[in-house]
């Protein structure tokens, strides 16, 4: 239950949260499905290629929103960081590489930054769940007393 002491989490951070979550979730099934495929059912690579698609979109979903948070932030007042932002347009560059080289069958680079994607999809899912929380409502009192 909210009260006057329990500031609500903005859209900003919930649509982070979705997306990063979403996010590492289907690096996970890009995986899977890749090993799949690799180990005989050709069908696989379809289901792999449409979620390489969809990955995409939910990459740029990210990180536009990632920089709507911190504007957000910085409106309210709050402590604002580069890192959800730069990480957010890294997992993008990489999504959208991964489809190049996907496309093009360069296996060797495309399975190694697959597994880098699958890293840093969890630091970025870590990075939202610990840097995207809400500011305590106490904190500007606790900062005044500080002086």
């Amino acid at each position: 239950m909210l009260t006057e002491e329990t500031p609500a989490v903005p859209w900003t951070t919930w649509v982070l949260r979705v997306t990063a979550t979403l996010f590492l979730l289907m690096t996970l099934a890009q995986g899977l499905s890749a090993g799949l495929f690799v180990t005989g059912d050709v069908d696989l690579l379809t289901v792999h290629s449409a979620i390489g698609g969809i990955l995409s979109v939910v990459a740029l979903v990210q990180l536009v929103v990632a920089v709507l948070e911190r504007r957000t932030r910085r409106r309210a007042g709050r402590p604002t960081s580069w890192q959800l932002s730069a990480l957010s347009m890294l997992v993008l560059l990489m999504t959208v590489g991964q489809i190049g080289l996907g496309m093009a069958r360069v296996v060797a680079p495309h399975v190694f930054i697959g597994v880098t994607t699958a890293a840093l999809a969890m630091l970025v899912l870590l990075v939202v769940l610990t840097d995207a929380r809400p500011a305590p409502a106490d904190a500007p009192a606790l900062a005044g007393e500080a002086r």
